[in-house]
């Protein structure tokens, strides 16, 4: 057996590795081995003689791989493993493989075969009239158009990822002008010439031609396209056909996207005229209008119509509203709502139009549409009508969950009808249905809680002005039949319209005793929970005229905080604080006290057991929130007074007790977590109120990271650093404190960090990411001092390289990331905030312009950031990574210093080719000097793109 035969021996029991039940360890190595494979000088010989070998058509499997590897070298491995000299040769043996696979059966291979082909074509820049050669060599036979027109088909998606591709912008732009933009005509008439030689009509042949006549209509100007009668007339014939129907469908969703931007209105007329006999001949064929697949493809064609013309729509109504009515009908469509939801964005769009002044009579036109709308949604918003309320869809979770998913945009909707029809029409629908309803005594609660529903999602286009149909609404509301569902759907409603009660106070009494009534239903948290969101609406948004019941509202809260859910007590606690809020600030310490008073007497009581629990701990955690919540509703805005009652609240009651938790529970990191939250809270409403306590927030701070390691203290010492540190509100002698602080916290973090080994780095993510964030507030606040501190940076730099490098989740590397930006950014012209715009910032330039060349400082972060873009960082790292490389090219004081850098890094990486780095290193050699920054994000954004996909993505879908 030959060398050659035992490796094809070697891929082909890989593969059968791969898409075995073989254990896992195994299907690993054999990817691995086949990713090897497909990178190796000998897969070019291997592929060819596999894919040559059409006698062995057993192994369907082996060839498709083969011919994804061939791909894949044309792609990746050209221009280092083939020499020019030689490219004639294996464009002769691509195109001799690619005619061997044309039956209808070998799709899959000849699809790989063709991108393969056209990769070559855009690389083999020395191959002129490559596409004419093409084509005749796959005209040359009469059974190749099948290899043909894939080959066509593929071409321009192949070219128009410019990503796969290493040439240069202009070697690339220059190639698809002569691969693309200049064989339109040609490939046009290539298509016509076959559409009207299938005098059998050939469904898979048309198939083929649709198929790569959609890959073209985009590259050509659409008028060429629709002039040719022979290709539009295929088109539309295909519609009649099961095999070519999906084919014909995509190709006119094409065809109406491209009129998107012309101005030929004669052309987009014809094309609807066309649209709407379409549309009567489906009608008059109702067969097709029972396969969902068909009522699928025509809504979609539909819908593309209604968004391209949208604007046409809004100025000629009367001329489009047969293509409106058309919309609205797919909308009744019952057994698949994602068909209805194809129409969405269409409503949306023309909603967006015709509200304004100029399009009123558009507005007119359309206006019944958008009501019939309104009813035809409230029919799809209904649930299921079934024997069990607990079970409406059958114990099918993921559809449950889809259909409520989906009556949330179906609720959007309903918003842009109200905004078209008005807010007294759009409710006046789902009323009238309520009253039908409630007068036919329908028995199903499903019928009214649609209705109800639709209500709720149209509050935010009501005005609070709306006299006509809401006094009427909101009186019925209230007077429901008693049901859970109906309670639930009505409090909702009531609850979405609370700014229209503040303006309209008269009703408020009756709703806010409706509401609170469903606190007396028997453990039913769903309405608990509907009434807590609810009240917090009302409460918000009708404050000032509930101070006069802040009362009843404690006695309520005492008697329902125990027997709702956290959420709900959290709701409630928000609404409650809203009204506080407005209390004459002499009374504000006495009520807020006395609503506080039950959670800081419970939070005392759990601390004072020799129980540390999970659940003690979590009921700590909980009523904490509570308080938090109160907190950040009482934030002050104004400091002139020499005090503020919910401050001194604080600073007396909840201070003290927060501090006796953290000594005793400080290591739980629930509880500390939670603690912290509650100090930043107060720390951000309250602030310089808070100065009193200051040192001792700042020594809780420090010892409890010492003690505990756990991010959130350095998360809430960055809000100390940026609350304080701010000279505008704060003495300098807070700054000067916040400063020392931060930097105490800054010399622990070092000492705990570099005890660590890259294991138990890989452990903390979110205090690194903590520690990179409160870093960032010193270097906002504290410039002039952070900077020019050498020890400090070194430290700093350290702490970076190892997190880059070693630390792999999302959050630690951005906010690493985003430090090292900004401070990189004080080197040049512009510093990165404008704080400081009133003093002299080139002590600083310097000091970052010094500090990257001593030690080679800069070259080492370059090397760290570069590794990170092509091994390891995630997509969304990527573009403030690259922003990053540059900033540390151009602050380098030395351009040849920054380039020196560069090329030691790049050459540095393994199977790097000399060509690639030279072409990235004279690129930004020239454009560093000419501050075209453009170039040089784009010379490296396109090196590592390459060297990516050549040496570390997967090559193919093994």
């Amino acid at each position: 057996m030959s060398s050659q035969e035992h490796e094809i021996r070697q891929v082909e029991h890989a593969l059968t590795t791969m898409y075995s039940n073989a254990p896992r360890e195994e299907k690993a190595t054999a990817t691995h081995f086949l990713e090897n494979f497909q990178k190796s000088n000998d897969a070019w010989q291997i592929t060819h003689q596999i894919l040559s070998d059409k006698n062995n058509g057993s192994n369907v499997q082996l060839k498709l791989f083969a011919a994804q590897t061939l791909r894949s070298k044309i792609i990746y491995d050209l221009s280092s493993q083939i020499q020019p000299e030689n490219y004639q040769a294996l464009k002769e043996s691509v195109l001799n493989l690619i005619k061997l696979y044309n039956g209808s059966n070998e799709k899959l291979i000849r699809t790989q075969l063709s991108i393969a082909l056209s990769q070559l074509a855009l690389q083999y820049l020395a191959w002129n009239d490559a596409i004419s050669e093409i084509v005749a060599n796959l005209t040359s036979s009469s059974d190749l158009p099948l290899v043909l027109l894939e080959f066509l088909k593929v071409l321009p998606e192949e070219l128009s990822d410019v990503k796969k591709s290493h040439l240069s912008d202009e070697e690339y732009n220059k190639r698809s002008q002569e691969l693309i933009t200049d064989q339109v005509e040609s490939v046009v008439l290539t298509l016509k010439n076959l559409a009207e030689s299938n005098s059998n009509n050939d469904p898979v042949l048309n198939a083929a031609i649709l198929d790569a006549l959609n890959s073209w209509i985009t590259e050509c100007p659409i008028d060429k396209i629709l002039s040719v009668h022979s290709l539009t007339s295929l088109v539309f014939q295909s519609l009649s056909n099961d095999t070519t129907f999906d084919k014909a469908i995509e190709c006119l969703v094409t065809i109406v996207r491209e009129t998107r931007d012309i101005d030929n209105h004669e052309i987009i007329d014809a094309l609807y005229q066309q649209i709407l006999q379409l549309n009567k001949f489906m009608h008059d064929n109702a067969d097709n209008l029972e396969d969902p697949e068909k009522v699928d493809g025509l809504t979609r064609l539909y819908v593309e119509c209604g968004e391209s013309w949208s604007a046409l729509i809004a100025r000629n109504p009367q001329h489009f509203k047969p293509l409106v009515e058309i919309l609205l009908n797919c909308c009744k469509y019952e057994d698949d709502l994602d068909i209805v939801k194809y129409t969405f964005q269409f409503w949306y769009l023309l909603k967006q139009l015709i509200v304004l002044p100029k399009f009123q009579e558009a507005r007119q036109v359309f206006g019944d549409c958008y009501l019939q709308l309104i009813s035809i949604i409230i029919k799809h918003l209904t649930y299921p009508i079934t024997s069990n309320d607990d079970d409406l869809f059958n114990g099918d979770k993921e559809q449950e969950d889809k259909f409520k998913e989906f009556r949330y945009e179906m609720g959007d909707v309903l918003k842009d009808c109200c905004a078209v029809v008005g807010a007294s029409k759009a409710l006046q629908i789902p009323f009238t249905q309520i009253q039908t309803i409630l007068s036919n005594s329908q028995g199903h609660w499903q019928y009214l809680e649609a209705p109800l529903f639709s209500m709720r999602t149209m509050a935010k286009e009501v005005p609070t002005k709306e006299k006509t149909i809401l006094p009427t609404i909101m009186s019925l509301l209230v007077q429901l039949p008693e049901h859970p569902k109906i309670r639930y759907a009505a409090t909702l409603v009531l609850g979405r319209y609370t700014e229209w009660t503040a303006k309209n106070p008269e009703f408020l009494e009756p709703q806010l005793n409706y509401i609170t009534k469903g606190f007396e239903v028997d453990n039913n948290n769903e309405i608990f929970m509907a009434t807590s969101h609810a009240l917090m609406y009302f409460c918000q948004d009708c404050s000032e005229l509930l101070v006069n019941y802040l009362e009843q509202l404690y006695l309520l809260y005492g008697q329902v905080k125990d027997k709702i859910d956290f959420e709900s007590n959290y709701e409630l606690t928000d609404g409650i604080a809203h009204v506080v809020a407005k209390v004459p600030e002499e009374n504000l310490y006495k009520i807020s006290d006395m609503f506080l008073e039950p959670s800081l007497q419970k939070v005392s009581e759990l601390n004072s057991l020799n129980d540390n629990s999970d659940e003690v701990n979590a009921q700590i955690a909980d009523q904490l929130e509570i308080v938090i919540i109160f907190l950040q509703v009482l934030k002050v805005d104004e400091f002139e007074k020499p005090s503020h009652p919910v401050a001194s609240l604080f600073i007396e009651k909840i201070w003290p007790l927060v501090a006796s938790i953290l000594q005793k529970r400080g290591s739980i990191l629930k509880v500390s977590e939670k603690c912290m939250k509650l100090v930043k809270v107060a720390i951000e409403s309250f602030s310089s109120y808070l100065n009193s306590v200051l040192p001792q927030i700042a020594e809780i701070l420090h010892q409890g990271y010492k003690q505990t390691q756990f991010g959130c203290y350095l998360w809430v010492s960055g809000v100390v650093i940026r609350v304080f540190g701010d000279d505008e509100y704060s003495s300098q002698e807070i700054t000067s404190a916040a400063y020392n602080f931060g930097l105490e916290q800054c010399q622990s973090f070092f000492e705990h960090f570099s005890n660590k080994d890259e294991d138990q780095l890989k452990q903390i993510p979110d205090v690194i990411e903590d520690f990179f964030r409160m870093l960032n507030d010193l270097l906002m606040f504290f410039p002039f001092k952070l900077i020019p501190t050498l020890d400090l940076l070194v430290s700093i730099i350290k702490t970076a390289k190892v997190t880059l490098t070693v630390i792999n989740e999302y959050n630690p590397i951005i906010s690493c990331i985003h430090f090292l930006i900004d401070l990189i950014s004080w080197g040049l012209p512009h510093p990165p905030i404008s704080l400081f715009e009133n003093r002299d910032t080139t002590p600083l330039k310097e000091c970052i312009k010094q500090f990257v060349t001593v030690n080679n400082h800069g070259g080492e972060l370059l090397k760290v950031v570069l590794d990170g873009l092509i091994f390891k960082f995630h997509n969304d790292v990527q573009q403030d990574a690259s922003d990053l490389l540059l900033k540390i090219l151009v602050v380098t004081p030395s351009t040849d210093l920054a380039i020196n850098w560069l090329r030691d890094v790049v050459t540095s990486l393994p199977n790097v080719q000399s060509n690639e780095v030279n072409r990235l290193i004279d690129t930004v050699s020239v454009a560093i000097p000419n501050k075209d920054n453009r170039r040089v994000r784009s010379a490296l954004r396109d090196f590592i793109g390459w060297y990516s996909r050549k040496n570390v993505s997967p090559r193919s879908e093994i």
